[in-house]
């Protein structure tokens, strides 16, 4: 087996376990209207058209509609290296994925929302059977409701970003949106600008 060598940002430890020092900053997941969960039948997923498909709603009256987006891609949560990486005395880098900002992509028409807020959150699931715990990475905040054709980003409050390690966790970006009476709705997608090191 060959020795270890250093390329640049990334070390390689042997046992073909490449590793890298340094995350990448340019990273983006985005869900589309029919990856998303939502908690009423009555956000119908439609094609509006050739490339646009969107969760829709006209309101009836005052109501409140929760759409989410759950992170279900592999993420680390940490390496664990060969014995050779032990005795060099370096530090495992960061793993996983580091939250930049939200964003949802959505349309109003007809009224303005009475409220629109966007968040994400961590849940981490104890194995012991211990209740979940839930925390606000970025807590919901209002983002523009007013009728137009909108693509907004709310940006995370953390500085620096902290990469998402925990095990047995789950993040959610969740859209929540109160509607007046016979406005209109579109939810076309939920999404995230990242920084990733997965290697």
């Amino acid at each position: 087996m060959a020795p270890p060598q250093t390329l640049g940002p990334t070390t390689n430890f042997g046992a073909s376990t490449l590793a890298s020092d340094f995350g990448h900053a340019d990273g983006m997941i985005l869900f589309g209207a029919e990856q998303l969960a939502k908690d009423s039948a009555n956000l119908a997923l439609t094609r509006n058209g050739v490339g646009d498909w969107s969760l829709n709603r006209i309101a009836a009256g005052a109501e409140t509609y929760n759409v989410r987006a759950q992170f279900l891609h592999v993420r680390r949560t940490g390496e664990s290296m060969n014995a050779q990486l032990l005795t060099t005395g370096e530090t495992l880098p960061a793993k996983g994925i580091a939250i930049r900002d939200i964003f949802a992509l959505y349309d109003i028409g007809v009224v303005d929302l009475t409220t629109l807020t966007l968040r994400l959150g961590k849940t981490i699931y104890n194995a012991s059977g211990v209740a979940l715990t839930q925390t606000d990475i970025i807590a919901a905040t209002a983002i523009t409701k007013v009728v137009a054709n909108l693509y907004r980003v709310t940006v995370a409050a953390a500085t620096p970003f902290v990469y998402i390690t925990d095990d047995f966790s789950a993040l959610e970006i969740e859209l929540v949106a109160v509607m007046a009476n016979t406005g209109t709705i579109k939810v076309r997608g939920l999404g995230a600008h990242v920084n990733f090191n997965m290697t």
